[in-house]
């Protein structure tokens, strides 16, 4: 077997994306793993499930002897955390995330003067539900995985991407600004966009059990948890505010194309549109 990354792994967070990494890190057996939610439930359920070793209380106990640290809660809290996590953890070891933005992390590592431990982690994939009860081990199998980091951690970056290998995934390097701003048109937008359709679809008196297949694919991400899309909306760039005003807008001029019945320009565009899903 490939030598371990990490030999130990603490991770605070075992909701969806934490439990999973904890189901993923511990059915490999790659390294001891030991984990930190809030929730005693999930606590409980953690380590009923054999996804984690140890689960105690309080955080602190985790990180102590962790050769990395995995911040798996919400972005806010994340942030709120960075400090004393660096403070508690060894000062050898290393600290990543979860979140789906990453400014925000790398802008409070920096004021923690952690910027040479630090490499943040956001793997492109999740679920509509949360808790432990929504993980699973082959979460991250294939999915991409953007890591951020600043120039004083590039010797961590291997490690990191080994982890994410190990794991069936593909780490990519971005800048975190860059990062964020993709974010906001490739996930941001289609789960505002999903959440203005089933508003619509509800208003229309049209149950989820009525969807064809289609309308099920659009209206998926209207699943998803309010809280945790609140806190990331809370750092939303002025960029997502244009793009949901250029859907409005795309959207009332197919309205006026379908009124006037000028189906031809209506032809035109979802054959452009199909030419781009397909990357032709």
């Amino acid at each position: 077997m490939a030598e371990k990354p990490f030999a130990s792994v603490a991770i605070l967070g075992l909701g969806a994306m934490g439990g999973s990494l904890a189901r993923a890190l511990s059915a490999l057996e790659a390294g001891h793993v030991s984990g930190w939610s809030p929730s005693a439930g999930e606590r409980e359920a953690a380590l009923a499930a054999g996804a984690v070793s140890a689960a105690p209380a309080e955080w602190s106990e985790v990180v102590g002897e962790a050769e990395l640290v995995v911040l798996a809660v919400p972005l806010n809290a994340s942030c709120e955390l960075v400090p004393d996590v660096l403070a508690a953890m060894p000062t050898g070891s290393t600290l990543t995330d979860v979140a789906s933005l990453k400014a925000p992390v790398a802008r409070a590592v920096v004021a923690a003067g952690g910027e040479a431990r630090w490499v943040g982690s956001h793997p492109m994939t999740g679920s509509e539900e949360s808790g432990f009860g929504a993980s699973r081990a082959d979460l991250y199998a294939g999915a991409k995985v953007w890591t951020v980091a600043h120039a004083a951690a590039a010797d961590r970056v291997p490690g990191i991407e080994a982890l994410w290998k190990d794991l069936g995934a593909r780490p990519e390097p971005v800048d975190a600004e860059e990062h964020d701003r993709l974010m906001a048109l490739a996930s941001q937008l289609p789960q505002l966009v999903s959440n203005a359709l089933a508003s619509v679809l509800a208003g229309g008196g049209v149950s989820p059990d009525r969807l064809g297949p289609g309308g099920t694919d659009m209206t998926r991400l209207a699943a998803s948890g309010a809280a945790m899309w609140r806190d990331i909306l809370g750092h939303a760039s002025p960029e997502l505010v244009s793009a949901l005003r250029q859907v409005s807008a795309a959207a009332a001029d197919l309205a006026d194309l379908l009124e006037k019945g000028e189906l031809d320009r209506i032809e035109e565009l979802m054959a452009a549109t199909r030419a781009w899903s397909r990357g032709t």
